[in-house]
């Protein structure tokens, strides 16, 4: 039997189901999990080979490959969708109110910084306009919004109710600022997964495994109660359930718009590569015996 064991932020429900009915065994796959905190210590561990896979943003992937030249690839999409919210202490009743005010954020360029700063440029704000401190992930970030260190967060629930009831105030939804979001996919080191095509399959084909048990009608329920064993809210594991993508197909139009998101926020400059060089679907088609998804091209705002 294969061991790998892949880093994420929190656990997703295909992975807690695959590993508490046996898919992954069945096909003779050990997957752990290791859980990080800062999205720093997230991209130097994956870029340090330390861990092989991740389950995270295909924005987190985006930046460390445009910015900092490690080559990355995806393959596989888990969720799809944004559940994000600006959470900003009492008194702050608009976006003007956010002047010279601190942040607090993990990643600065990437993930839900990034959805951050959308955000405020669309409401009129540079970040040049507000400070941003690096905290960490969110329940990092919540901590220091209740200890009242800084006048705003991006806080995902349950986090966010517990901002709330602490006198807390949402600004503003993500989703609507940002649609079709490649939440959370599988990615890693481009070297690692050409080594290791048999463990990639395997893993996706796990997954997707997971992922139809999960969405099948049948087994909602019982899937929900999975979850809550896990430690999940009623409320949480039916937010999560709702955005897990049918047999984790890549979402090619989607990572396209998420480049052209990063093209406009400054974050990745030109020469522009086209989409297709973020993501190698032959994985997941050969784990699913489905057909790739046609290829997207450039972003809109690409320039070559």
């Amino acid at each position: 039997m294969d061991h790998i064991t892949i880093s994420g932020y929190y656990q997703r429900p295909a992975h807690i189901v695959a590993a508490r009915k046996g898919f992954f065994a069945e096909i003779d796959l050990d997957v752990g999990y290791h859980e990080v905190a800062l999205a720093p210590e997230h991209n130097r561990e994956l870029a340090e080979g330390r861990w092989p896979l991740t389950i995270s943003s295909a924005d987190t992937m985006l930046a460390r490959a445009t910015q900092d030249g490690v080559d990355y690839v995806l393959v596989m999409q888990a969720e799809t969708g944004l559940n994000v919210q600006l959470v900003v202490q009492p008194g702050i009743t608009g976006f003007e109110d956010l002047r010279g005010k601190l942040f607090a954020a993990d990643p600065v360029d990437s993930n839900f910084d990034a959805i951050r700063n959308k955000m405020m440029l669309d409401e009129g704000l540079t970040e040049a306009d507000y400070r941003i401190e690096v905290i960490g992930n969110t329940p990092i970030r919540l901590e220091a919004f209740l200890a009242g260190k800084v006048a705003a967060a991006m806080l995902t629930p349950p986090h966010t109710d517990k901002a709330v009831a602490a006198g807390g105030r949402v600004l503003a939804e993500g989703a609507d600022y940002v649609a079709d979001w490649p939440l959370a996919c599988a990615w890693g080191l481009r070297s690692w997964i050409e080594a290791n095509r048999s463990v990639v399959v395997r893993f996706i084909r796990g997954w997707v495994r997971a992922t139809d048990w999960l969405l099948d009608p049948a087994n909602r329920d019982a899937a929900i109660q999975v979850m809550v064993g896990e430690g999940y809210s009623a409320s949480r594991a039916a937010e999560y359930y709702r955005r897990v993508v049918p047999k984790c197909a890549i979402d090619a139009a989607a990572i396209r718009k998420n480049i052209g998101l990063r093209i406009e926020l400054g974050y990745y400059r030109p020469p522009h590569r086209p989409t297709e060089a973020f993501y190698d679907a032959c994985y997941w088609a050969e784990a699913t015996g489905l057909s790739a998804p046609p290829p997207v091209g450039l972003a809109g705002n690409a320039v070559t």
